[in-house]
């Protein structure tokens, strides 16, 4: 199966979090939701509070997008990063 490039998004649950409220992960997967599941389990799970942080945003690059260095929502200096996005179905809801 063909590898993408794919950037995701996820979100701080608790708005008292003194930290960011996204965090944007990068890497590669066959899928939407094979990127959610290992942004997830590599990063998101192994934070200090897990839980903490749900993925919202999978956003897929396609292989002709010659942007180097795509900013957060798949932007490439004001020009599309030629993206598919989704939402991450796969992403395990996070507490309310």
């Amino acid at each position: 199966m063909t590898q993408h490039t794919y950037q995701v998004a996820a979100r701080c649950t608790d708005p008292s979090h003194p930290g960011a409220t996204t965090l944007i992960y990068t890497t590669h997967a066959t899928s939407t939701e094979e990127a959610a599941r290992k942004i997830q389990a590599l990063c998101l799970d192994r934070m200090s509070s897990p839980g903490l942080y749900r993925v919202t945003q999978v956003t897929k690059r396609d292989p002709e997008c010659t942007c180097a260095d795509p900013g957060p929502g798949g932007q490439c200096a004001g020009e599309p990063w030629c993206l598919n996005a989704e939402e991450a179905t796969a992403a395990r809801p996070g507490p309310e």
